[in-house]
């Protein structure tokens, strides 16, 4: 356990040497190392790191970012220990947005000139510049 505090040490001091602020992925790193330690695990594992960033279930848009964290820390680790497995990218599906809504030029029409009308009878303040 101690050889994956010092490798995570490592490997923030060199993330941060060469110039990146490396704050959050830090402190999700170090999560995932104490994760590791209360399951005896000295190895990293595909189904660990998975296992890890699917915490909590309800959470599905940082799953990816913290598979991503997991794995570039474990790049690093695989030249210290060989046995250490890289997860590969797209194990988990992306988090899906909601399809933006585009106005039509007739609506951006109608709400300008809701606007125009709320300014004009005092609805609406003005805004200063």
């Amino acid at each position: 356990m101690t050889t994956l505090i010092t490798a995570l040490d490592r490997y923030v001091n060199m993330r941060q040497g060469f110039g990146y602020k490396f704050q959050k992925q830090a402190r999700l790193l170090t999560d995932f190392v104490s994760f590791m330690g209360e399951r005896k695990a000295t190895t990293i594992t595909t189904k660990l790191a998975v296992a890890w960033a699917t915490q909590p279930p309800d959470r599905h848009a940082s799953w990816v970012l913290r598979l991503a964290a997991v794995r570039g820390f474990a790049r690093h680790v695989v030249n210290i220990d060989p046995g250490t497995e890289v997860p590969r990218a797209g194990i988990l599906p992306r988090l899906k947005r909601a399809k933006p809504y585009i106005y039509s030029d007739a609506e951006i029409e109608a709400l300008l000139k809701a606007a125009v009308t709320g300014i004009q009878t005092g609805i609406a303040p003005r805004h200063k510049a």
